[in-house]
């Protein structure tokens, strides 16, 4: 058996040695972007001799997934095997390039020698005038010919001049343009698949190539626009596409994933828990941490509250409007744009349209004024996962006016999909201590102190509005703290004591709501209770 396995190595080794080499540059077809990676489909067509042949695949992306890589055979023809290698080959584009760059060298090179004979030209006319103007001998009829002479040549040689500077300026840009592209090819780096095939018959033949790439991916982002309130939120769904394989993507299929590859697809199981006595644990000072190794960590849960801010979204940008198809999988939901579509390597502009949307939306004012007095206009909406959004900047429109950013977070428990419009003048808030009510006592080794806040909001816009008001309610730390007398006029009370009053306000209409509490501590404390 071992020798007829050997016999089978030997058989082909000679194969290769004597095979046929052929290059073609694969044309891609369909890209498959991820939120990271991108999946890259291609065709290379040749034709191939009887026996075997070596098909070398050229100008791919030196940062191809090796594991990634399929082939797919299209003809009567057998592939017997496979490999991929970084290369430093020349590029025919580039050795092209080289040939324009020469070109133009040496066209600059002419142009600005012309350039300065027409500029010694003038000097020596220049000369000559002056040599003119010293003799005495010369009559009127005779000075009017050398003065019209001198102005033909000089506004002959003037005009040549202006005309080799367009054309020498024109040369420069065009060479500029060339280096920066001959750059992209000089002693470039670029993947090269080796495939072997075989047959019994000269044919054309079809090569299906697929890969992945890490250095693309696609982010979303939306335009909100509100004309009125109470009327439909208009949401345009908006992608950003970038990728760096050094390799332009010209007018291939795109399809917009939010799967990810990459992610490992196993389900986790579980092991038998053993409980053990545990070890001391070893912390570290942060700076330390950073010249040593950590032995063990302690389990922390640090819980904070925290707004982040949403990076800024471009308001100016235009995203190319094209038509695409949702087709919702197994694990994952495409955007397939109905149009060829393309992406320069490391473009920074490469953005589509997903779709537009008319939304049903309630809106609502929401002011916190402990923290902040201005109203902010809110819309919310019910059902949003039907859209297939994901979490990502928007920028905000209101009556056609851009007004600032927000951002979508989809990635809540909630049913309801909620974002902030901006803020709204028209509606005044103040937040104000009740001196009557506001008094500090001492019993004992405590103080007593009552509190009491008067909220009053004025709607002074046109139309009826819907403010909700939140102010939080103070927690007892300790058992030496007590919280006591609790009032909070009508308002709800959710899980983190934070009060949330609901009003209706009426043009010109002005309410007030109330917020009081007791608080009891020790005298050797300091706290902030108001």
């Amino acid at each position: 058996m071992k020798k007829l396995v050997l016999f089978f190595v030997i058989i082909f080794t000679l194969d290769v040695a004597s095979a046929t080499e052929i290059s073609v540059s694969p044309k891609m077809t369909e890209v498959t972007v991820y939120l990271q990676g991108a999946s890259i489909n291609s065709i290379a067509e040749t034709k191939i001799p009887v026996g075997v042949s070596c098909i070398k695949l050229t100008d791919l992306p030196t940062m191809i997934n090796e594991e990634s890589i399929q082939i797919e055979g299209i003809g009567n023809f057998s592939i017997n095997n496979v490999s991929y290698a970084i290369t430093n080959d020349k590029s025919p584009k580039g050795d092209s390039l080289a040939q324009i760059q020469k070109k133009l060298n040496a066209k600059i090179a002419s142009l600005q020698y012309t350039k300065d004979v027409y500029s010694n030209e003038i000097d020596l006319l220049n000369a000559n005038k002056e040599i003119k103007g010293t003799n005495s001998n010369l009559n009127v009829v005779e000075l009017e010919k050398v003065m019209k002479f001198y102005q033909s040549q000089m506004l002959d040689l003037k005009s040549k001049i202006y005309e080799t500077e367009k054309s020498l300026t024109e040369a420069k840009e065009e060479l500029k343009k060339i280096n920066n592209e001959l750059s992209f090819y000089k002693n470039k780096n670029k993947g090269e698949i080796t495939v072997f095939v075989s047959t019994t018959k000269a044919q054309n033949i079809q090569l299906g190539l697929s890969y992945y790439v890490d250095c693309a991916w696609w982010t979303p982002f939306y335009e909100v626009r509100v004309e009125e309130v109470n009327k439909d939120i208009s949401v345009t769904y908006k992608a950003k596409v970038f990728q760096n394989s050094g390799f332009d993507w010209n007018d291939v299929k795109v399809i917009l994933s939010t799967g990810n590859p990459t992610l490992n697809g196993t389900v986790p199981t579980l092991s038998k828990w053993i409980l053990r006595e545990q070890q001391p644990q070893v912390r570290y000072s942060s700076a330390r941490m950073e010249k040593s190794m950590v032995i063990a960590y302690d389990s922390m849960e640090i819980e904070e509250d925290y707004e982040m801010e949403a990076p800024a979204a471009n308001k100016l940008s235009k995203a190319t409007k094209l038509k695409t198809t949702t087709n919702e999988k197994m694990t994952s939901i495409e955007f397939a744009v109905d149009e060829l579509f393309s992406v320069k390597s490391q473009q920074n502009d490469a953005m589509l349209t997903i779709n537009e949307n008319k939304l049903p939306a309630n809106y609502v004012y929401r002011c916190v004024p402990k923290l902040d007095k201005h109203a902010y206009l809110l819309a919310k909406i019910t059902d949003f996962s039907k859209y297939n959004f994901l979490s990502g900047d928007a920028s905000l429109y209101l009556s056609g006016k851009y007004v600032g950013t927000s951002y979508l977070n989809i990635y809540q428990t909630t049913d309801t999909l909620q974002f902030s419009l901006g803020q709204d003048n028209g509606i005044v808030v103040e937040r104000n201590l009740s001196d009557d009510f506001n008094k500090k006592s001492s019993v004992g080794k405590n103080y007593k102190q009552n509190v009491s806040w008067t909220i009053s909001a004025r709607n002074n816009k046109s139309t009826d509005v819907q403010l909700e008001i939140q102010d939080n309610l103070p927690v007892a730390g300790s058992s030496d703290i007590t919280v006591s007398n609790q009032s909070y006029n009508g308002a709800t009370i959710n899980d983190k004591n934070i009060a949330t009053w609901t009003l209706h306000l009426k043009p010109a209409e002005t309410q007030s709501v109330k917020l009081s509490y007791t608080v009891t501590y020790p005298k050797i404390m300091s706290l902030n209770i108001k």
